[in-house]
């Protein structure tokens, strides 16, 4: 023990030298990642940051898990989530450190770990926002019955859950809580029976909820066990059930069995910002009072929601077909034929549950498309028409004039001259 203490009193008298030192030279400020959990673009995020400010990064702790306790550089950022971490920490406990997230402080840690962790700068996502993105995101589609899959109680699943049920219940829909962590007891003897029992309570609830179901979920990879009860229930996502992931991980969201919907939480930033934060604490700058909270970018919508809330599974079916292929060449007899369904059923169905005709949202999803393509492209305006499925220009100008009032250039133009 005295061996330790002496070399950390070294390491610290020789990280205050370099700073010292640094204030009359130009030495590059070394700043370690102490990341319990990695995060792709949240390192990029920082990255992104130290290059700017000509920093040099040690991810030692990232790439093997290994303290580098030679270390005596001059930040931390860091990403606490388990006692591991926070005995990593106070190697350095005179070190400036910014953290990223609030696990640090949660109730699933260790008294004894949150105490060290209490008053330390953070930056992390926003959780009601996220929660009111989420639940506007199913509302806006149509869904009644709206349901969040609790997997641990943890602390962003408690700070989203509040206000995603009270959004949701305040526009007239349904909240579920599927408490899915009450049903594996922490420090479990039996973790793998519990886990298997848990899947098959799962199973039966998503089998028993009302349906359409739309289920958020408080991480991309929590989906995975969602996807498994749908399939063991025989749901279907999206018709019958819709999920939304959140963090957006593209290796996660597109091997999905369904490709996922996800909230971009706009990690990137969070990195960014956190980086510029311990950059001020290193130039003797007094730490923010509140917490910095990085709101959501946006909802990346992929199939697992792209639908609207049908009771009817084959109009649901057909929903999903006009919204994946609305750009080629198809009508009502090919919809049809991909709900199982004669063309006058479909026609009558599609308008007693949507209000519209097969025609209708064909046209509203192409011109849709189109002015996505108008206002993110360069494209002209008969090449949008060609990829939106018009079959001319004069087809997609009509068409577009009678939805939004205006003609595809000038709507262009409009949209410029206000950005």
């Amino acid at each position: 023990m005295f061996f330790v203490a002496r070399k950390r009193n070294k390491i610290m008298k020789a990280a205050a030298a370099r700073r010292q030192h640094g204030a009359l030279h130009h030495i590059r400020r070394s700043v370690l990642l102490l990341l319990g959990i990695y995060n792709v673009r949240l390192h990029q995020g920082i990255a992104r940051y130290a290059h700017e400010a000509d920093w040099v990064l040690d991810d030692t702790y990232v790439s093997s898990g290994l303290l580098p306790v030679w270390w005596d550089g001059d930040g931390i950022l860091g990403l606490i989530t388990n006692p591991k971490d926070v005995t990593a920490v106070r190697h350095f406990p005179e070190c400036p450190l910014v953290d990223v997230s609030k696990g640090w402080i949660a109730k699933s840690m260790p008294a004894r770990y949150r105490a060290s962790g209490l008053g330390r700068p953070r930056v992390y996502y926003d959780n009601a926002r996220i929660a009111r993105l989420s639940a506007e995101h199913f509302l806006e589609r149509g869904f009644k019955h709206i349901a969040f899959l609790n997997c641990g109680n943890y602390w962003h699943e408690i700070e989203r859950i509040p206000t995603y049920q009270k959004v949701i219940e305040g526009a007239g829909a349904q909240y579920h809580e599927i408490e899915y962590y009450r049903h594996v007891p922490p420090h479990s003897a039996l973790m793998v029976r519990d886990y298997l029992s848990a899947q098959r309570w799962l199973n039966q609830s998503i089998h028993d909820l009302p349906k359409p179901l739309a289920v958020t979920v408080a991480s991309d990879n929590v989906s995975m066990r969602l996807f498994g009860a749908c399939d063991a229930a025989g749901v279907s996502v999206p018709e019958e059930v819709a999920i939304l992931g959140c963090d957006n991980d593209p290796l996660i969201c597109e091997a999905a069995p369904v490709p996922l919907s996800s909230v971009d939480t706009d990690w990137d930033r969070i990195g960014y910002e956190a980086a510029q934060l311990l950059d001020r604490l290193m130039a003797g700058k007094p730490a923010p009072r509140e917490l910095v909270l990085i709101p959501p970018k946006e909802i990346v919508t992929r199939l697992s929601t792209n639908i609207l809330a049908v009771p009817d599974l084959k109009i649901a079916r057909a929903v999903r077909f006009i919204w994946e292929r609305h750009a080629e060449t198809i009508g009502t007899p090919e919809v049809a034929l991909a709900a199982g369904l004669n063309r006058r059923k479909l026609e009558r169905d599609f308008r007693r549950f949507l209000g519209r005709s097969v025609g209708d949202e064909i046209t509203n999803l192409r011109v849709e498309h189109g002015k996505k393509l108008l206002l993110e492209t360069d494209l002209k305006a008969y090449e949008v028409a060609a990829q939106c499925g018009f079959s001319g220009i004069v087809h997609f100008s009509n068409a577009f004039r009678r939805l939004t009032g205006n003609r595809p250039s000038h709507f262009r133009r409009a949209a410029r001259a206000s950005a």
